[in-house]
């Protein structure tokens, strides 16, 4: 029997209950061969908590699992596993379903069996409940620490400082403190933030991973309290009633539980020049008017046909004695990535009828009203099967059938090399398993093929289909939100090409598609020209008079 060793320990639970990632590993391969099964890897999340199944090591275990590289998985405690009840029967589960077992060493039970299952979770409500109490004995103690000056930051220091971990110190980085302070001192010389940054960027001066600076960036350092000397701790929270794709959302704190303290570290700006800049900063800020987002409905979509930027939207007062606004959408290349770009900013308004024609038009397209299109793509690759079930097949496991095939053909042909196997046989049983090979072979380049190519994928299909299905070509309008649904699935990008002269608006736009729109849009283009010429020949005959009208 294969197993997988999991490892797993936290700076906290190392001191707290003096078992090592070494102990533990020890333990588990003496286990491990004394049981008689044979370790395929060893599995290890070093410094992570329990409280999340977002590890590096364990992702890879459940990965492996899932391809069947091991039968059993070992841990030296359950709450090495995970400390979340919720958490632990997922992980549990999903093993199960993958034919892959679970064993705690320290804590025999048999999970095949109600009574052992019963025991599991109660093991598991336990590692919870001793979690939460850690989390109400940490808040206290971090709370202390943050109040004597001690600084209890993210991932990275601030930049200006490097943190000494053996005296639990910020200390000054000189070459990034000489950086800060000629941030402020430009800001109070009456530099604005954009110019900064640029200044910056053109004395090649880098960020501390080697990047140029952003005006984010250098806002915040003039916003930081920590350069006076100060600590400001639980500013932001994980919010765990807002779910998302990694965890919780990180939110803003209720500004009455966030802790501010005069901190170890010494200061690099006066608090006379702090309290200065933010007053500036302050009446430099505008009134912000709030816009509506959806009005952008071609952020993300228009590029920049000189620097490959995008184009961004932007609210600009059109008449300042009523008030008016119009929307625009200019490049993003000198604002936000510093580069040179002369190409003009384009009006919303003449952006919207050249994009909005472009799909009322393809809407109205017979081809896309038959959707036989879609017919075609739901087959790949010479087979018959949908692309729904077409992509629940798993690769690595198509390619294990295709090197077991392979084993398969080698063992036939020694057997019909060796005289074991008479010819007509081996043809016979050799001709099947070529047929199995060739179709292997089809199917992982069809998947390869769909997973490559998002217009050919299930989802997008599927998005197309409902869209379809969902559209009333009578309607005479379409709402906001159905002009965004369509902007995804329709177009990869719009160029914008640089204004030459008083250049019309739109020869300045430049649709590029998803197959198969793109076909039928220039279809629908190269049959507008034609009809154009169609009516220009027919109007100059209906004009022309022959000589002989006139006698």
């Amino acid at each position: 029997m294969k197993t997988a060793i999991y490892t797993r320990v936290s700076t906290d639970d190392q001191v707290r209950e003096g078992y090592s990632l070494e102990v533990q590993k020890e333990y588990l391969i003496n286990y491990s061969k004394q049981q008689g099964y044979e370790s395929y890897d060893i599995y290890t999340d070093e410094g992570i908590s329990a409280g999340s199944l977002q590890r590096p090591a364990l992702q890879k275990l459940l990965k492996d699992a899932k391809l069947g590289k091991f039968d059993l998985v070992l841990v030296y405690k359950i709450d090495r596993f995970s400390r979340k009840l919720k958490d632990l029967l997922e992980l549990f589960e999903r093993l199960e379903s993958c034919g892959v077992g679970f064993k705690s060493v320290t804590e025999p039970f048999d999970t095949t069996n109600a009574a052992g299952k019963l025991m599991f979770q109660q093991l598991g409500s336990f590692a919870e409940f001793e979690r939460n109490r850690l989390a109400e004995r940490v808040f206290p103690g971090m709370l202390k620490s943050v109040q004597a000056g001690n600084w209890h930051g993210a991932r990275y220091s601030p930049f200006g400082y490097t943190y000494n971990k053996s005296a639990k110190l910020l200390e000054v980085n000189a070459a990034e403190a000489e950086i800060v302070r000629l941030i402020y001192r430009l800001y109070l010389e009456g530099k604005s933030v954009f110019d900064i940054t640029e200044f910056l960027n053109r004395k090649k001066l880098k960020t501390r991973n080697a990047k140029q600076f952003y005006i984010k960036f250098v806002s915040s350092i003039l916003s930081n309290p920590i350069y006076i000397g100060k600590i400001v701790w639980n500013k932001f929270f994980y919010d765990k009633s807002k779910k998302t794709k990694k965890g919780c959302r990180y939110v803003k704190q209720d500004p009455s539980k966030v802790i501010t303290a005069k901190g170890k570290q010494a200061p690099l700006i006066s608090e006379q020049d702090f309290y200065a800049v933010q007053e500036i900063m302050k009446s430099r800020c505008p009134k912000r008017r709030r816009t509506n987002p959806r009005s952008y409905l071609y952020t993300g979509l228009l590029f920049c046909d000189k620097c490959n930027h995008k184009l961004y939207g932007r609210s600009i007062v059109s008449n300042h004695r009523t008030g008016k606004h119009k929307l625009w959408y200019e490049c993003s290349g000198p604002r936000h990535h510093f580069v040179k770009c002369s190409n003009r900013a384009v009006k919303s308004e003449d952006v919207e009828p050249i994009i909005l024609g472009i799909m009322q038009n393809m809407l109205e397209s017979d081809r896309i009203k038959d959707s036989r299109w879609l017919a075609a793509t739901f087959h790949k690759a010479g087979t018959n099967q949908p692309i729904s079930d077409f992509l629940k097949i798993d690769p690595a496991g198509l390619k294990k059938e295709l090197e077991i095939n392979r084993q398969k053909q080698l063992k036939l042909t020694d057997l019909h090399l060796n005289n074991l196997l008479s010819e007509a046989t081996f043809k016979e049983k050799n001709g099947v398993l070529r047929g199995e090979e060739e179709e292997f072979r089809i199917r992982l380049a069809g998947l390869e093929l769909l997973l490559l190519e998002k217009e050919n994928s299930a989802a997008y299909l599927d998005k197309v289909k409902d869209f379809l299905d969902s559209y009333d070509s009578k309607k005479k309008e379409l709402d906001t939100a159905a002009q965004k649904q369509i902007f995804g699935l329709l177009f990869k990008k719009i160029i914008v090409k640089n204004c030459v002269g008083n250049a019309a608006a739109n020869s300045r736009i430049v649709p590029f598609l998803y197959e198969p729109f793109q076909k039928i849009f220039e279809g629908l283009k190269n049959s507008k020209n034609n009809d154009k010429r169609r009516k220009k020949s027919t109007l100059f005959y209906k004009n022309l008079r022959l000589p002989n009208e006139h006698c």
